[in-house]
């Protein structure tokens, strides 16, 4: 019996044996140690669409059409949709990027979307406003301060002198002529001088009188004086200056005789100072004469011929005035500014009257915001507003419509130089923001062209690059 017992029992653990082993094979991960699945790896993250839009300022005149561009990276489909974000009114602009600017002036935006990821865009800013500076070719020389640019009768530009690069202060030895037409300046002989006066003739010749012919370590004025004949192109000496000078004013007289006043001439201890003496010279004999003297030694002044005829000269580290008078060959005063001015501008407008306006009563002073109004008639100055921006060493242009540009020059102690401008309309004796110049110019040149525009040239940290008011 026991026997048999034992004898079930192991048939009875083979039994549950057999059963166990098909349970185990119908699970198989039963009893099994389970291995984890591998970590898939992270996708690699794909780099943002990049759009960048040139140029990303634009200053254009109404109607006026300019191409933008854009550049899409990290995209295999770099093209781009064009819109004017203010709609119509901002202007329009086609697929190629051809913008045509609104006949509205105000502040717009160009945009460049994306085609292949439409999230993705990029603006340009546009002002477009009535007038505008665009560049134009460069000069062949670097002119840093103290050069001219004369208008010709055949209207070129006529480009002289002035000294080198700040830092250098080399007295430049070429002249070169600006052509209109071709937007370029090629070279127009030697003339080796600074702070000069070049003028229009009557006859279209220009006189190239005085300037400085060294400016470092010692500033060596000069006596000597030439004639750059009209339509030839040719220099040729002419009479000498009975003092040779730098820094002086040169007026036209309505009687073709060309008034030469003030300046800086040598001591006799060798070093400069200001002169009040003047002088003429007379075309017909090509000579200088004495002419008197101005009541005050004058430099950085200005000289305004008046439709009478007299000439009104005003400041230079003074707020005093005079007329020159060609008829009795002598000087009066008349009014006073009311404030020092040197290196300011006066302009002579339509209706017979100067605005003065800018300049610095010194160096390290607040330079002039109040702008004033000389009235022949009254031979008084009185108030014609503020500037917007105070400045001293920068221009002033009488345009076609009767109001004045004023461009440029340095706006405080730190010698820091502005592109901005400002029109002045003298209609009401106010000054309104104008379209800023490409590059921030002081002591520089700016000559009104033939047909309205204004070519401005030079001037310091400016380098060889001239541009176009229109």
């Amino acid at each position: 019996m026991k026997r048999l017992n034992l004898q079930g029992a192991s048939i009875a653990c083979l039994t549950l044996l057999f059963a166990s082993f098909n349970s185990g094979c119908a699970n198989p991960s039963a009893g099994v140690q389970q291995v984890p699945p591998l970590p898939q790896p992270s996708p690699v993250p794909q780099p943002s669409v990049i759009i960048s839009v040139s140029p990303s300022y634009l200053q254009i005149k109404r109607g006026a059409s300019r191409t933008f561009t854009a550049e899409v990276t990290n995209a295999s489909d770099t093209t781009v949709s064009w819109s004017v974000q203010e709609g119509s009114v901002g202007g329009s602009i086609t697929d190629a990027g051809v913008y045509t600017a609104s006949v509205t002036e105000g502040t717009y935006h160009v945009t460049a979307t994306s085609k292949a990821d439409s999230t993705k865009s990029a603006s340009a800013l546009v002002m477009v406003s009535a007038s505008t500076f665009t560049p134009t070719g460069n000069m062949t020389v670097d002119r840093f301060s103290g050069s001219t640019a004369t208008l010709l009768p055949n209207g070129q530009v006529f480009v002289a002198g002035g000294l080198g690069p700040s830092g250098d202060y080399g007295v430049v030895d070429e002249a070169e002529q600006f052509d209109p037409a071709k937007g370029t300046f090629q070279a127009a002989g030697n003339i080796t001088r600074a702070f000069h006066s070049a003028t229009l003739l009557a006859n279209g010749d220009v006189l190239i009188a005085g300037g400085a012919v060294q400016w470092s370590p010692n500033q060596v004025p000069t006596d000597s004086a030439e004639i750059l004949k009209a339509g030839t192109g040719v220099l040729q000496q002419t009479g000498s200056l009975s003092t040779p000078r730098y820094g002086h004013t040169a007026t036209l007289l309505q009687d073709g005789r060309v008034l030469i006043a003030g300046g800086e001439v040598l001591t006799s201890t060798g070093t400069v100072q200001e002169t009040a003496t003047a002088e003429l010279y007379d075309p017909a004999s090509g000579t200088f004469t004495f002419a008197g003297s101005m009541s005050t030694p004058r430099t950085s002044h200005t000289a305004t011929l008046l439709p009478n005829g007299k000439v009104l000269i005003a400041g230079g580290w003074s707020a005093s005035a005079e007329l020159y008078d060609p008829v009795t060959n002598s000087f009066t005063l008349t009014g006073s500014m009311a404030a020092t001015r040197f290196e300011f501008t006066a302009t002579l407008l339509v209706d017979g009257k100067v605005l003065v306006a800018g300049g610095a009563v010194d160096y390290d002073e607040v330079y002039q915001g109040a702008a004033e109004i000389y009235d022949p008639a009254s031979g008084q100055f009185t108030p014609a507003g503020n500037l917007l921006t105070p400045r001293w060493g920068h221009t002033a242009t009488l345009l076609t419509d009767g109001t004045v540009l004023i461009a440029g020059g340095e706006i405080d102690a730190d010698d820091d130089t502005t592109a901005s401008t400002e029109i002045f309309h003298p209609d009401t004796s106010s000054f309104t923001s104008g379209p800023f110049m490409t590059q921030a110019r002081v002591d520089h040149t700016a000559t009104l062209l033939q047909d309205g525009s204004v070519l401005f040239a030079g001037g310091d940290n400016s380098g060889i690059s001239a541009e176009i008011y229109q």
